[in-house]
């Protein structure tokens, strides 16, 4: 169970958590394009390239980004249940909403995302290709989120669950994440590329993961 509060601190350690998991997200399709491919192929904050791109095989890659972010929000619905400490819920519950659930689930409605992507490319863009894309995407993201739900203890429950899943982690993390893809792409900060990603990419990580072990503990907003 979780007690809701927003706090300065609070609100740093989860933009920590949410920058953190979608960067891993894009590295899960890199490293998994390298497994398939064979080589390296090109990253940058919010797309990335295979060296096989086109080939079926390379769709793999594709599909790896979010089965990465299914695993991790049953991670944190594991965390939930198990409610070993105000700590370990509130982690998981940050968990949940750091994979950006709503944007997995509305994406192939809107007619993108990941998961549609792959699938279109290699089963053709039918309609009825999408509307199992659509079903199998709720039917995974929709318990962890009825088990956040379920785990907030603040009145106006329902309000701090949409907060969460429309707002919240988006505003925190998502300007940042943006702007940090523009300057490398559109402006060549720092856009020197090892092992196919770019430098900027590298150094936010390595600047996020440091932020997140510092400041994790903030995610129990009474510390």
């Amino acid at each position: 169970m979780v007690k809701l509060k927003l706090t300065l601190k609070y609100c740093i350690a989860l933009y920590c958590i949410s920058m953190l998991y979608a960067s891993l997200h894009e590295l899960v399709h890199h490293f998994a394009g390298y497994l398939v491919c064979g080589a390296w192929g090109v990253k940058s904050f919010n797309s990335f390239a295979t060296a096989c791109e086109g080939e079926n095989i390379s769709y793999l890659a594709t599909y790896a980004g979010p089965v990465f972010t299914f695993i991790m929000m049953y991670v944190g619905m594991a965390m939930l249940r198990a409610n070993k400490s105000n700590f370990h819920s509130h982690l998981g519950f940050a968990m949940i909403f750091a994979q950006m659930p709503v944007q997995r689930m509305l994406g192939p409605i809107m007619g993108f995302n990941d998961e549609l992507y792959a699938t279109g490319k290699l089963f053709g863009y039918t309609t009825v290709n999408t509307w199992i894309v659509i079903i199998l995407v709720w039917a995974i993201c929709v318990p962890p989120l009825i088990q956040a739900y379920k785990a907030i203890q603040n009145k106006q429950r329902l309000l701090w669950f949409l907060l969460y899943a429309l707002l919240l982690p988006y505003i925190l993390f998502g300007p940042m994440f943006f702007l940090l893809e523009y300057l490398m792409l559109e402006k060549g900060v720092l856009d020197q590329a090892i092992i196919g990603i770019g430098l900027l990419f590298i150094i936010n990580e390595v600047v996020t993961i440091l932020l997140y072990l510092k400041t994790k503990k903030y995610l129990d907003p009474e510390r």
